[in-house]
């Protein structure tokens, strides 16, 4: 994936190596130098911690990184930390956060080790537009350039992977316990028109012969997709019908009325002409 592929912005080379996840510690805190220059050495290194500037400058409003000891300074990161676990919104603008409760709902996951989660998407080559789209919207998070791999029908798979930092365990939070991805009413309340969208983009599949939508829930169980049933009916009107295949995989399935009524609440929120498919429209 080369620069030019991306949003047309202008980024320096040392912009870019921040954003792809390519600067190295000793970069990091020659930044850190720059941006607050005089700090004492030991409070840049303790600043190191952040390797994404926009939570740095943030981080640097709330707290005065001159006047904190490093004591003080170690504490406050730990505080900040907390408070981005609580409250998203302070780093993610409200597309991203659809993007991340739309994908976790669908095929992305968030994957949490040594108290810190990056949120990670996947997608074929048939769906790479709509992958690269997903990764513009995290320039700023990623740690690394977009992944190329072969699956084992020999189809190409790309992926990226947000850095992992605080901000994404409240997503973790929400959708996992146990290590296992949940469906709950209040995840299910956080979906708006663009993250249903995100939803269908990832697990829906349209049925052209008899014009209907299903959504392959496959990892949840009976009893959650009740309640996907029961929120549909009461906040869209909708009532799809919970189907069951191979004796192990529950799915829901939208009659074609109710498949009209839901590609009108999400048409206008499908981020890339390559999706329309999954809505029954023509792609080429």
């Amino acid at each position: 994936m080369s620069e030019t592929s991306l949003e047309k912005k202008e980024y320096s080379a040392a912009s870019i190596r921040v954003l792809k996840g390519l600067e190295t510690p000793s970069e990091r805190r020659k930044r850190i130098a720059t941006l607050f220059p005089n700090l004492h050495k030991s409070k840049v290194d303790t600043l190191s911690h952040f390797k994404l500037s926009k939570e740095l400058e943030l981080f640097s409003k709330s707290y005065n990184v001159f006047e904190l000891q490093v004591r003080q300074l170690r504490k406050a990161i730990k505080e900040w930390g907390v408070l981005l676990e609580k409250n998203p919104f302070i780093l993610l603008n409200q597309l991203q956060h659809d993007l991340i409760i739309g994908g976790l709902i669908g095929d992305a996951n968030a994957r949490k080790r040594w108290g810190l989660t990056h949120f990670r998407c996947s997608h074929s080559a048939k769906q790479k537009d709509y992958l690269v789209w997903k990764y513009n919207k995290f320039r700023d998070f990623v740690g690394s350039d977009i992944s190329v791999k072969q699956r084992k029908n020999r189809e190409k798979e790309y992926s990226f992977a947000t850095l992992s930092r605080p901000i994404f365990n409240y997503y973790h939070n929400l959708f996992y316990e146990n290590g296992r991805k949940k469906i709950t009413r209040e995840i299910l309340e956080l979906l708006n028109p663009m993250s249903l969208a995100i939803w269908i983009c990832d697990d829906g599949n349209y049925g052209t012969k008899q014009d209907y939508i299903i959504l392959c829930t496959n990892s949840f169980t009976h009893e959650e997709h009740l309640l996907m049933k029961q929120y549909f009916k009461e906040k869209w009107g909708l009532d799809p019908t919970i189907g069951f295949r191979d004796n192990k995989y529950y799915y829901l399935r939208f009659k074609k009325e109710d498949t009209l009524k839901l590609v009108s609440i999400i048409q206008n929120f499908v981020p890339v002409k390559q999706m329309m498919y999954k809505i029954g429209e023509r792609n080429d």
